[in-house]
């Protein structure tokens, strides 16, 4: 590994989706391997008190770093939660020259095109064959891929999700912590306060309760969306949340490729009865992890944010 590669490689990864955009991950880099390390200081602790989402978004950034060593023409070996004594270390990847991942490599090319919308979808159909490719995708981590088809399911979790907005919103604490994360003075991280009115929508999400505007917005998204599909896992631990970090990644990569981006629906996720109301209806014997609708977005994504590499990696010599 020269240094050209893993800074290439970890700026790669950094572009992985996260919560709020809070890029809760960091690197560190020895002559022999890359760390993947949990960062809580950039965790939501009302929205996410066990890291269950901050651990899949590292999942993701691992992903990503795995893509870019196999694009590079780099076998991998990856030891998941090495070390029981630090659990904030999630992965200890070692790259070197080999035969690659082929799967891996070719999605590669999606990782700077990969975006996540706040916004609407075209009602356009998915190309033909897509969903089946994503399973493919999801299994090849460890998770399945579970479509929400039909009127009467997509009702059904439009009105979980719907209730996760009324009462997420109606906590004070929840919605101070979603408002600290626009920033309307910084570009590196957080939601882009421009297009979401700046300070002013700071203020009003930190003191207003608008719950019912979100759960009518995230209905008629959860009834139109072209797609809508669960994640789930066998299990709900640590090792389970990273497995699926991995598979969301590779799912939104293959869909990137055909110009197919992702909403988030994460609120029944957030509530632990709604979660298990999601789990009985839509993925039984399983763990629901995340709720996306997919499609193309009708507007052009925001400015990327991202932090540099120097802010998130360490480089530890020889």
């Amino acid at each position: 590994m020269t240094f050209v590669q893993v800074d290439a490689w970890l700026r790669l990864a950094a572009l992985a989706p996260s919560p709020l955009n809070t890029q809760p991950w960091r690197f560190r880099v020895t002559p022999s391997h890359i760390e993947l390390w949990s960062d809580p200081a950039r965790g939501l602790p009302v929205a996410d008190p066990a890291g269950r989402e901050r651990t899949i978004a590292c999942g993701c950034a691992l992903l990503n770093l795995r893509a870019a060593g196999a694009a590079s023409g780099c076998d991998e070996a990856v030891e998941l939660l090495p070390d029981p004594a630090s659990p904030g270390l999630l992965a200890r990847v070692r790259l070197t020259e080999g035969p690659p991942d082929a799967g891996l490599a070719a999605l590669a090319p999606a990782i700077e095109r990969r975006r996540s919308t706040r916004r609407a979808l075209e009602h356009t159909p998915l190309p033909g064959g897509l969903l089946d490719a994503l399973a493919a995708e999801a299994a090849a981590e460890g998770a399945g891929l579970l479509p929400v088809d039909g009127r009467a399911a997509r009702e059904a979790l439009a009105e979980l999700i719907a209730d996760a907005d009324r009462r997420l919103h109606h906590d004070p604490a929840w919605r101070r912590e979603q408002a600290r994360w626009i920033h309307p003075g910084r570009t590196a991280d957080g939601l882009p306060a421009s297009r979401l009115g700046g300070r002013a929508l700071r203020f009003l999400l930190g003191h207003f309760d608008f719950g019912g505007t979100s759960a009518g917005r995230d209905e008629v998204f959860v009834l139109h969306a072209p797609a809508v599909v669960l994640l789930a896992t066998p299990g709900d631990e640590p090792l389970d949340w990273l497995r699926v970090g991995q598979a969301l990644e590779r799912v939104l990569l293959r869909a990137a490729l055909q110009d197919i981006h992702a909403g988030y629906l994460q609120g029944p996720l957030q509530l632990p009865d709604l979660r298990e109301r999601l789990a009985a209806a839509f993925t039984p014997g399983r763990m629901p992890q995340v709720c996306l609708r997919l499609g193309r977005p009708v507007d052009p994504p925001d400015p990327r944010r991202r932090r540099p590499v120097a802010e998130f990696a360490e480089f530890v010599p020889a």
